[in-house]
């Protein structure tokens, strides 16, 4: 009886090692696929995180910036978001600090003379631009994206003789990376 349980016990562990052939190949594939997975999360936890949202001014009051004598870039003072630190308040101007795909938003409202006008410039190249005319506070808004290079500068122009009322962050400009390159 003995010999008969070691010899069934033995059968069994046996067949455990020498597994299905296609059982074997199932815990390759999910060994391949893990270590892809591992790999992947490593990637994108490499990437770089960009981006940024400011609004024009800081106070809750309306404010009219401009009417200018000739191109004036806005310094969006109030950041809300600045991932990254692409983006200068003090300058108005964010700068790439990789090479990718951006996206740009930039928002406004007419000011005391009932238009705004105003662009969105690529290193000294207005690339897009906002523009509305109205009796009362009107809004526009526009965005795009943008191929940039590593250092590139982008940033919003008022035009000469524009102006752009802000309140409560309703004039914003925002960008962020969709994908480096």
């Amino acid at each position: 009886m003995m010999s008969s349980w070691f010899l069934l016990v033995a059968l069994a562990c046996g067949l455990v090692g020498a597994q299905d052939p296609s059982l074997q190949e199932l815990n390759t594939k999910v060994q391949q696929l893990t270590t892809k997975v591992e790999e992947l999360q490593r990637e994108v936890s490499a990437r770089p995180q960009v981006a940024f949202s400011a609004a024009l001014v800081e106070t809750q009051q309306w404010t009219i910036v401009g009417p200018f004598d000739a191109d004036k870039t806005l310094e969006f003072r109030k950041v809300v978001t600045n991932i990254g630190n692409g983006y200068d308040s003090e300058t108005g101007i964010f700068t790439a600090p990789v090479k990718g795909l951006y996206y740009f938003r930039v928002t406004g409202i007419a000011g005391s003379n009932g238009c705004t006008n105003a662009g969105i410039i690529k290193n000294g190249k207005n690339m897009f631009a906002i523009y509305q005319t109205a009796e009362t506070q009107a809004g526009a808004s526009n965005g795009m994206a943008l191929e940039l290079e590593q250092g590139d500068r982008v940033y919003v122009q008022i035009w000469p003789n524009f102006s752009i009322a802000d309140q409560s962050r309703l004039r914003t400009f925002t960008g962020f990376l969709v994908f480096p390159m």
